[in-house]
């Protein structure tokens, strides 16, 4: 399944070195030509190979490996698109404004890394989420409350509270936790987007997603509770939307 991120890509830029825009302003337009496809080509490359690592079966617990992920999309990727900013800034001033038909040129480069750093942003979030679902279903908690709601019941999982704490900062929580109070409404409102959570892996689980406020969703597991049908609320985390207003994997 999907492995752990190795430290260097939460320690290193993943993405982009500026190493790969060193040009001389002296350079003619043919190399300088060439040193951007190449810097747009490492860049592809890099993506790639995050792509495979994030393939790796790499042995590690759940909590370690979706923390990983997380602290690569919220700190490791931004810090490589902030850097390929400025390298691409850096070089344009140096050699851009000597070859100023090149501008246009550095402005696509630019663009790209930042596409570039878009979709690294995006396969790592539908990865941290793979593995949040297979925690779901892998170890699912019992439950720590009683049965809330009037129509839809729910409880929460004596799992949630420590994942939550994981994965989102408290003002977050609090937003979720209203959120969460809106599911046992009759009927539950539509703007939740409360649905069935369906894909490779998940058949037979009964997980099911749901808004939880700020770009944030809830993992919910149906199961039964002295005998009541109800919801277990396994889980919850940001599932931001990088593909600039496409849907994900996940949101709906």
């Amino acid at each position: 399944m999907t492995g752990i991120v190795p430290d260097l890509f939460l320690d290193k830029t993943p993405l982009f070195d500026s190493g790969w825009l060193t040009v001389s302003s002296a350079a003619n337009r043919d190399d300088v030509l060439l040193c951007i496809a190449e810097a747009e080509r490492r860049a592809e490359a890099a993506l790639e190979r995050l792509g495979r690592t994030l393939k790796q079966g790499i042995a590690a617990d759940h909590d370690r490996r979706i923390d990983a992920l997380l602290a690569l999309e919220t700190r490791g990727i931004p810090a490589s698109g902030t850097a390929a900013d400025g390298a691409v800034e850096r070089v344009m001033m140096e050699v851009g404004f000597r070859k100023r038909d090149l501008m246009p040129r550095f402005h696509e480069l630019a663009e790209h890394c930042r596409a570039i750093h878009r979709r690294a942003l995006a396969v790592v979030r539908d990865a941290r989420w793979a593995l949040m679902l297979e925690r779901a279903a892998a170890d699912p908690g019992g439950a720590s409350s009683p049965i809330q709601g009037v129509g839809t019941r729910y409880v929460k999982s004596d799992r949630y509270d420590a994942r939550a704490a994981r994965s989102l900062p408290p003002d977050d929580r609090v937003r979720a936790d209203r959120f969460l109070k809106r599911l046992g409404e009759d009927p539950v409102p539509p703007e939740l987007e409360l649905s069935p959570l369906e894909g490779a892996g998940l058949e037979g689980t009964e997980l099911w997603g749901m808004k939880a406020g700020n770009g944030n969703r809830f993992i919910l597991r149906r199961g039964e509770l002295r005998g009541i049908a109800c919801f277990f609320v396994e889980d919850v985390g940001p599932y931001p939307d990088h593909e600039g207003g496409r849907r994900g994997a996940l949101a709906r």
